[in-house]
């Protein structure tokens, strides 16, 4: 199997019937639907993810120093503002902010991703 490359895009299927469908894009972007065949759940749950590959490092590698220094100025025109308190790292504001495109696109999610900012801009606050 030495170089050669195995896709996941397909459609899988467990013991139960359930049905899983992906398609994904050599920039490591993943999306899908699942459906059970069993329990309460009804229609399909849609899917969205990411997987490491070469050029999903490189888009990476490229822009994160770019978006990096980039915080960094806002967040030092904000302390100078006195908007924020001294001394945030950019690097772990961008890990901090991740979290947010994680949250489900629902009212549920939109709820989740408030806490959550709220939770950040309290610590963010002089």
């Amino acid at each position: 199997m030495e170089g050669r490359t195995i896709g996941i895009s397909g459609d899988w299927y467990n013991e139960f019937g359930s049905h899983l469908r992906i398609t994904s894009d050599p920039t490591g972007c993943i999306r899908g639907t699942y459906v059970s065949a069993t329990g309460h759940a009804v229609g399909a749950y849609p899917l969205v993810g990411r997987y490491d590959t070469a050029a999903a490092q490189e888009v990476v590698s490229t822009t994160s120093v770019t978006v990096t220094a980039a915080v960094g100025r806002l967040l030092d025109a904000c302390e100078q503002a006195g908007a924020v308190r001294p001394g945030l790292d950019p690097t772990d504001v961008i890990t901090l902010l991740s979290c947010l495109w994680r949250t489900p696109d629902n009212p549920d999610g939109a709820a989740w991703a408030d806490r959550l900012m709220e939770l950040a801009i309290d610590d963010f606050r002089p």
